[in-house]
């Protein structure tokens, strides 16, 4: 699907774009996915809204990600943590997905929208 706001998508699970995101000084490959339970479902209006916010505002989004990793985990976020997905959710809520290397089977969530705050990805999923 060729979506105006996000792209060339392609459905697994969810509609998934690959993107690159910048957090500390480091490029990261990334998947942008838009929740959804069937490809019919498409996207909803609150996940393109959500992503055109995201979109027009990604240096600040990505800042306050940092922001929100720093005052989680002092200065070693910058080596724990791998961005690997930015998820929206179907409400327009979106979180990046980050792999924890101090807990490689939980992982975390940055919620950027609408409250900003980290959480565990079991308790955000």
């Amino acid at each position: 699907m060729i979506d105006s706001v996000l792209g060339n998508l392609h459905f697994n699970t969810g509609w998934k774009v690959e993107a690159e995101m910048n957090l500390f000084g480091m490029t990261h490959r990334i998947i942008i996915k838009a929740h959804a339970y069937y490809e019919t479902d498409g996207l909803t209006s609150e996940q393109k809204r959500a992503f055109a916010d995201y979109k027009c505002h990604d240096s600040e989004r990505q800042k306050e990600a940092e922001a929100l990793l720093y005052s989680y985990a002092g200065e070693s976020c910058k080596m724990r943590f791998c961005p690997r997905t930015l998820l929206f959710e179907r409400d327009g809520e979106y979180a990046l997905l980050c792999d924890d290397k101090d807990d490689p089977d939980g992982g975390i969530a940055v919620v950027l929208a609408p409250e900003p705050k980290v959480i565990s990805q079991d308790d955000y999923l």
